[in-house]
């Protein structure tokens, strides 16, 4: 019997029927929340409790940790905390265990989360936190917000009146340019990757499309020059000091511009991102809660990820920790719109939005996407050559 304990460690079948403590690794809790959450659990479960363990706050940092507990087959983290574009990664790999769709994937949960949790046919995570961009714009000043990127460089001329730069985004080569990039291209009806990431579909006229209308913008001056340097912080600081007409960013944002302290507050909105021709299409956001397929105790890892999708969970997500949950049902409930009035708007751009490109290669495909689409940003390359080459290194990167 000793020997058949001391065997299971990669993750076989266990005596306790994998029943028993875990441990959550994510990066840092910057809500200081996560121990709530937790605890409610632990008190109800005192046999399968989960101890909290915070990594660094650098996603990149983040994902180092899971491929080296991963490739060394430790089991040291039974849940992880997964940014959506690692899911097909590491289900590629077989780090993760296949979930119950009936579980984490019902008719509650929001279409495009259940999406980012999905590869090769079956579940691989369990949709915690969702996110989609918005359009933060001065309603003091636009009477009526854009749908359209016509619309929305009609009113730039507002922007020049008021000697404000018009529209700031993510722009500096990161993730963030390449959930921008997406943005355009799939709004102008263009995509990266085919559905099951083995064919390569960007270069296309909708494709260059897209790309173009965010060259053309720092051509004409739409977006400042500074623009290119922007990640998220700055682009927000740009918009909370009065500095920018529109803005393109997360759902954090409101609750730093509706601060009392603040130089916009009561005098900003939020919309859907504009697109081609109507509305846009935001690029997914979120976190899915993953089971690392070396854990001991697979079956509370498993009742723990389904518990933290619960309704009791979700609402402590988004009321205490300020995040978008994945129950559709949530975005219209009186009580939480309270707290968090964008949250309608919100499921607006969540039904509609689409994952990045899903690749068990994804950081190759995204630096596929951010080299050749700065390059074109900064005016070194047409448009159609930046489309060219990105096709060239997605093929290359998708090959591998």
């Amino acid at each position: 019997m000793a020997l058949t304990g001391c065997s299971a460690g990669g993750g076989g079948e266990q005596a306790d029927g994998g029943v028993g403590p875990i441990t959550f690794a994510s990066g840092k809790d910057l809500t200081g929340a996560m121990p709530q959450l937790i605890d409610t659990w632990n008190a109800a479960h005192p046999d399968e409790k989960v101890t909290f363990l915070e990594l660094s706050a650098s996603p990149d940092d983040q994902r180092n940790s899971f491929v080296q507990d991963f490739q060394a087959k430790s089991g040291k983290y039974d849940v992880l905390w997964n940014d959506v574009v690692w899911t097909s990664e590491f289900a590629a790999h077989g780090w993760l265990e296949a979930l119950d769709a009936g579980d984490v994937a019902g008719d509650a949960v929001l279409p495009a989360a259940v999406a980012s949790a999905t590869y090769d046919g079956k579940i691989y995570g369990a949709p915690f936190m969702t996110n989609a961009g918005l359009l933060y714009y001065r309603s003091d000043l636009v009477p009526t917000p854009p749908t359209t990127w016509d619309e929305l460089l009609a009113d730039c001329e507002i922007a020049k009146q008021n000697d404000m730069d018009c529209y700031a985004g993510q722009f500096n080569q990161y993730e963030g340019l390449t959930v921008n990039v997406a943005e355009a291209i799939n709004s102008a009806g263009g995509s990266f990757l085919s559905e099951d990431g083995t064919t390569v579909t960007v270069d296309s006229p909708e494709a260059r499309a897209g790309l173009q209308h965010l060259v053309d913008m720092f051509a004409d001056g739409d977006i400042n020059p500074a623009g290119i340097t922007y990640q998220e912080q700055e682009s927000a600081n740009a918009f909370l000091e009065g500095k920018v007409l529109f803005l393109r960013n997360w759902p954090y944002v409101y609750t730093a511009a509706s601060a009392a302290d603040s130089v916009i507050a009561g005098k900003f909105d939020m919309t859907t991102l504009p697109g081609k021709d109507g509305p846009g299409v935001s690029s997914l956001g979120g976190i899915n809660l993953g089971v690392s397929a070396f854990s001991k105790h697979k079956t509370t890892a498993k009742a723990w990820v389904t518990w933290m999708q619960s309704e009791e969970a979700q609402r402590v997500l988004v009321s205490v920790m300020n995040q978008a949950s994945v129950l559709k049902d949530l975005y219209t409930d009186p009580e939480l719109v309270k707290v968090s009035p964008y949250l309608p708007t919100l499921q607006q751009s969540e039904l509609t939005a689409v994952p990045r490109p899903q690749s068990p290669n994804y950081n190759a495909v995204s630096l596929a996407i951010q080299k050749n689409a700065y390059a074109a940003l900064q005016g070194n390359v047409s448009v159609d050559e930046a489309i060219t080459k990105m096709a060239a290194d997605l093929q290359q990167a998708i090959a591998q």
